[in-house]
């Protein structure tokens, strides 16, 4: 079958939101970043509501690495927040400012990272270097050790070419970081937003994935046998289909979530990943369920079927062979349809706190949380939403306007 380019476009950007979920995580993000997202203390050290690398900023993030070398960089208007220091070494630095004046902070001990708003002896030294400029201890709420470095007197910034040269006795990575760092910034925390972002896309489309399969099992298996025997069973069955595809998903989903779930850390819901696709798959499998009966009831009575049943065929055979060949066409479509709708759920659930771990809903109402929409941090919530309308458009350039019930081609 020979795609079209409207279908071409469709599938690349369908494998361009999956390779949130498909590719391994280290290729993404650092390990260490992702496996501290949640731990606060970690990222101390970096910059606090940074902006992205690609909008422009006052003093973008440099960094460097080696034994004994220097950083030549110049401040205009915006000064460094913070120099960090990694690697297992003896470190002294020096930074040569553009008035003639040096300050020599350490040496000091790094095991592993250090900087010079979190370590003591390097911000101490700061500290004095400020106060024989002028800044007593009553501006220290104003200014971190790291920008005291970069003032002049008067409280002005001091513009012009800074040296910062670094002596180590082992190889270390020193980072200065300015106003701008990672593909989107950072928080009030000073987490990485885009390991956040990989990590809340992640889970959210694996669920998604996990309960799309699963309405598709369940509704498939229903389906056939509710429209292909008349039993009582197969009534109950579709009166039970009936009734689902009439239930009001997302009330119905917090209130099954809510009794099947437990309270945890900072009274959020912890439900296993398993309970919750399958809750929300029963939920969503009802529509479906009933479709499929449709086009059992509609194809069991074709001629070639009941030729095949003459013949001796099982039911099983006449499902496989006759039945089936209709209705995964349909399945498929319906799939294109339910996926997105099933990430857009998932995200909702995670808006509202009602279901565990990281997801694009609790990646927004983390970032209204933070005040970010008012502080006009849109990027943050820009990433999340043009990654699902992507994956929706996606799908919907898949569907065959000219097949029957809306088939993909």
């Amino acid at each position: 079958m020979r795609l079209d380019r409207k279908e071409k476009a469709g599938i690349a950007l369908i494998l361009l939101v999956m390779l949130l979920a498909v590719v391994p995580m280290h290729l993404l993000v650092p390990p260490e970043k992702a496996a501290n997202w949640n731990y606060l203390p970690y990222w101390n050290d970096y910059p606090k509501n940074a902006r992205p690398i690609w909008l422009p900023s006052g003093f973008r993030t440099l960094e460097s690495a080696g034994t004994n070398f220097s950083m030549t960089f110049t401040v205009d208007g915006i000064v460094p927040g913070n120099v960090m220091i990694e690697g297992n070494s003896t470190v002294r630095l020096v930074i040569h400012r553009p008035d003639g004046l040096s300050v020599v902070l350490g040496p000091v001990e790094v095991n592993g990272r250090t900087s010079i708003n979190s370590n003591p002896t390097l911000a101490a030294g700061a500290y004095e270097f400020a106060e024989s400029l002028g800044y007593g201890p009553e501006s220290r709420p104003l200014f971190t050790p790291t920008q005291l470095l970069f003032m002049g007197y008067g409280g002005e910034v001091l513009e012009g070419r800074y040296t910062l040269e670094v002596e180590s006795s082992s190889p270390v990575a020193v980072t200065v970081f300015g106003d701008s760092y990672g593909l989107l910034g950072t928080d009030s925390y000073g987490r990485d937003l885009w390991v956040g972002f990989v990590l809340a896309g992640r889970s959210t489309l694996l669920v998604s994935l996990e309960v799309s399969l699963l309405v598709m099992i369940i509704g498939l298996l229903l389906g056939l046998f509710a429209g292909y025997y008349r039993s009582r069973p197969a009534i109950l069955l579709e009166s039970l289909l009936n009734s689902l595809g009439a239930l009001p998903v997302l009330p119905l989903a917090m209130l099954m979530i809510f009794s099947f779930s437990t309270t945890g850390i900072a009274m959020t819901r912890e439900i296993g990943t398993g309970t919750l696709s399958l809750i929300l798959a029963l939920l969503l499998a009802g529509k479906f369920g009933s479709a499929v009966r449709g086009f059992v009831v509609q194809e069991k009575v074709r001629e070639h079927v009941a030729a095949a049943r003459a013949l001796g065929a099982g039911d099983l055979y006449i499902l496989r062979r006759h039945i089936l060949k209709p209705v995964i066409p349909y399945a498929l479509s319906h799939f294109s349809l339910l996926f997105p709708k099933v990430v857009a759920l998932v995200a909702i659930l995670g808006f509202f706190n009602m279901i565990p771990s990281d997801n694009w809903g609790s990646f927004i109402l983390e970032g209204l949380n933070q005040g970010a929409l008012y502080a006009g941090r849109w990027w943050w919530f820009l990433a999340p939403v043009v990654t699902m309308v992507l994956l929706s458009v996606g799908f919907a350039l898949l569907w065959d306007d000219d097949g029957p019930e809306g088939v993909l081609a």
